[in-house]
């Protein structure tokens, strides 16, 4: 059963069709092409006020509205879904939760109109999930930050003004890092290029050097806190993809089904088919359990209780059933749904990075076991019961 969604949710998905009601679809179709989304478009979505009232709830109070946003931004363009996700839920999520001098508190003000657009910078060249790994560090200066480095697989560098940059404070320990804001148009700073993608084409991905001296409150929060702060972040990217892949699970099995019902195939339509039939039916039943599952750990973050574990469970059980619902799909459709005349073939490519971006697999799979390593008194002790009681009859 489908939860209805409340007023305001309702108010909120029309201010984000609205901001997207006046973009060319030609011209949509050529971000993918171009492999560049154009900052307009963030900051239309800006002057719309997207962002801020996605945020005016707070962070877990606006929860609704991130999943709200994910699904309709997913379903007019991926690209611009993981963009926007990055700017408001990262970089605008670091500078609400921790933007404290006067010139933090403006650069908020200039994200939430979209005249200001980040992106963050975690990965390197010679490393991954691993943040630890780190090799960028910021040497403090009497002018400020020393900020030497670069930044791998940065989404949307092309449309950004701001990177969110973690680094390792020189001196100390590889976990003590922390955050920077890094203007791109800082001397010292180089957008070296970007890479071609097997999916979500209309979001760039670019490699960005660094060696710049950055004023005082380019620091973010505290040094050596940069871990915990990162990880807070990524919790809710996590959600947002995870709303962003059942939004394209679901327009997968929707076009599916409707190719299932006209085509006929001997004396009948595909769907008469039990293998196909019951294809579908399992991806259905998939689908709503795992939209459940994001109501449930959403209702759970608005409520004020914790969701790290269940976030990254969530996207772990998610990543896994679209992938399957998207490749069952582009299956039904055979032949066309290999080609580019039909969306099943971008779906399927664009889905495979949330097994590796937000968090890889086998990250959050550790993350998750780390739950299994406590001890539980009840059962605990149930077993110590049962092993007691482990003896042969007479």
């Amino acid at each position: 059963m489908t939860v209805p969604a409340t007023a305001t949710e309702l108010d909120y998905r029309g201010l984000v069709r609205g901001a997207l009601a006046d973009v060319d679809p030609q011209r949509r179709r050529g971000w993918a092409v171009d492999g560049h989304l154009p900052r307009e478009v963030l900051t239309t979505l800006a002057a719309h006020g997207v962002f801020r009232e996605r945020w005016a709830p707070g962070a877990t109070g606006g929860l609704p509205r991130l999943v709200a946003m994910a699904e309709e931004l997913s379903e007019f363009d991926s690209g611009l879904a993981l963009a926007a996700m990055g700017h408001s839920e990262v970089f605008i999520g670091a500078l609400s939760w921790l933007g404290a001098d006067a010139a933090q508190r403006e650069l908020l003000d200039e994200a939430f109109a979209g005249r200001a657009v980040g992106c963050f910078g975690a990965t390197e060249p010679q490393g991954g999930s691993d943040l630890a790994g780190i090799r960028s560090t910021a040497t403090q200066e009497p002018e400020g930050w020393r900020l030497v480095g670069r930044k791998r697989y940065v989404s949307n560098l092309g449309a950004a003004t701001h990177l969110l940059a973690v680094a390792r404070v020189a001196g100390s320990g590889p976990r003590d890092l922390a955050l920077f804001l890094v203007p791109l148009d800082s001397p010292g700073v180089r957008v070296e290029g970007f890479f071609d993608t097997a999916g979500l084409r209309s979001c760039d991905v670019g490699e960005v050097a660094f060696d710049t001296l950055l004023p005082p409150h380019a620091l973010l929060g505290a040094p050596g806190m940069g871990l915990a702060y990162a990880s807070r972040l990524l919790q809710f990217e996590r959600l947002s993809i995870c709303a962003q892949l059942l939004t394209a699970g679901r327009m997968a099995l929707g076009l599916a089904a409707a190719h299932a019902r006209r085509r006929i195939v001997g004396d009948g339509p595909l769907l008469d088919k039990q293998a196909v039939r019951h294809r579908l039916a399992h991806a259905h039943a998939r689908l709503g359990v795992a939209g459940a599952a994001l109501r449930d750990t959403v209702a759970r973050g608005t409520a004020g209780e914790g969701f790290a574990h269940e976030v990254a469970a969530l996207k772990l059980v998610v990543c896994d059933i679209v992938e399957r619902v998207t490749d069952d799909c582009l299956q039904v459709f055979g032949a066309r749904g290999y080609t580019t005349n039909y969306p099943l073939e971008g779906w399927w490519r664009d889905v495979r990075l949330a097994r590796i971006g937000g968090g890889a697999d086998e990250v959050l799979t550790e993350l998750v076991a780390s739950r299994l390593l406590r001890p539980d008194p009840r059962f605990d002790a149930e077993l110590e019961r049962l092993t007691a009681a482990d003896t042969p009859h007479p």
